[in-house]
């Protein structure tokens, strides 16, 4: 088989023949859509976080009042126990002999006093002159007296023997848990540093326990005293309590302790917060939670969606679009967040059109299409990505 070969200027002059595509200039993009806040004052709620931890409302330590032996334990340990519920048992047999005798001394007082007023009255009885000495009648007296003395001492003796009888019947103190059994049947016991038997901590209600620093706190009283952060006039301020697993509670607490004092150490001030704890007792002592305090305003803000602000090295900025329909970029000072927006202090004015969505295509400069923000509508570059995103059936 031969083959045709082609020298250099036939293939110039193929190539000469050949039409060539005239070149097509190339359509400059359209403006792309935005959406745009208009931003105007108004008045927001605004929320501080800390981490708090939870705190018995009440610690009390069961603790023996007498010498003796432990004969029983009644409770079960990490159980909840009621004011009153016997815990303990202390070997009452020495007490109740103490109180057997302080009832017979108290017997025998009462018949020597009985006999005593029988012998003054008898001696009073006689109405002839002479016939008794008085010396007699004051001794009758004196030993009428001594005789209610010693009735009142043994009396005294007995609810004192009595008394002691009942504290080997050990109580708890209050509502709440009960730790670990700190002596064990057979233990000795005294009204010593050996009287410890267990712990009881009240958990209803339960106190949470933060720190606010000391700037965050003085930035608090100033914005106040200032009229920039008011109370809420629909609610009072309240705690919000999260878990860590990020449930909230549905009961509120109130702030009902604030420190005097700046801890040195840490520079900061104590708040605590009293909660109810009803029910299944949702929260222990020594658990962490988020405590979110509520109930406060900043009235006259400009507030923009969080997404709205970017961050760079000159710090936060937005773009804004001008009369002229032109993004141009804006540097701001951001405050505290409400919710899902972000306070702005400073580098906008009401009035002002802020770019939320469609921030990817904006350039400085460049114009743009406006248009109404509608918050809680999905953003058209999220949905056009999940439809982008989503697999070919």
């Amino acid at each position: 088989m031969k083959y045709r070969v082609f020298t250099f200027p036939a293939l110039a002059l193929l190539s000469a023949l050949t039409p060539r595509a005239e070149a097509q200039p190339h359509a400059a993009p359209p403006p792309p859509e935005v959406e745009v806040l208009t931003t105007a004052p108004r008045n927001l709620p605004v929320s501080f976080e800390y981490i708090g931890v939870t705190e018995a409302s009440k610690t009390v330590e069961v603790r023996s009042r007498i010498r003796g032996f432990i004969e029983a334990r009644i409770f079960d340990e990490g159980a909840v126990v009621t004011a009153g519920e016997q815990l303990f048992t202390i070997d009452p047999r020495s007490f109740q002999a103490d109180l057997d005798i302080a009832k017979a001394q108290v017997e025998q007082a009462e018949s020597r006093l009985k006999l005593a007023e029988q012998e003054v009255r008898r001696l009073q009885s006689v109405k002839e002159p002479g016939a008794i000495a008085q010396s007699d009648l004051d001794q009758r007296v004196a030993e009428q007296t001594n005789a209610a003395a010693a009735l009142r001492l043994a009396r005294a003796q007995f609810a004192k023997a009595e008394l002691e009888l009942s504290y080997t019947t050990v109580e708890s103190p209050l509502d709440g848990y009960i730790g670990k059994a700190l002596k064990e049947i057979g233990s000795f016991v005294d009204e010593s540093q050996n009287s410890l038997l267990a712990m009881v901590w009240q958990v209803d209600p339960i106190y949470i326990s933060f720190q606010v620093s000391e700037r965050e706190y003085l930035a608090l009283r100033t914005q106040t005293e200032a009229g920039d952060l008011l109370l809420d006039n629909a609610e009072p301020p309240y705690v919000e309590v999260t878990l860590l697993n990020g449930d909230t509670l549905p009961q509120r607490g109130e702030i009902d302790f604030e420190s005097a004092v700046v801890d040195i150490r840490t520079g900061t001030v104590e708040m605590r917060a009293v909660l109810e704890n009803q029910g299944e007792h949702a929260l222990k002592p020594g658990q962490f939670v988020t405590a979110t305090l509520r109930g406060w305003v900043r009235p006259n803000v400009i507030a923009v969606p969080q997404r709205a602000v970017g961050q760079s090295p000159q710090g936060a900025y937005v773009y804004v679009v001008d009369a002229e329909n032109k993004a141009e970029y804006r540097v701001v000072q951001p405050g505290p967040w409400s919710g899902d927006d972000w306070i702005i202090d400073s580098g906008l004015q009401p009035g002002e059109r802020v770019i939320v969505e469609g921030l990817v295509k904006v350039q400085p400069g460049i114009v743009v299409v406006p248009q109404e923000y509608t918050p809680g509508a999905e953003p058209a570059e999220e949905a056009a990505a999940e439809t982008a995103a989503a697999p070919a059936e």
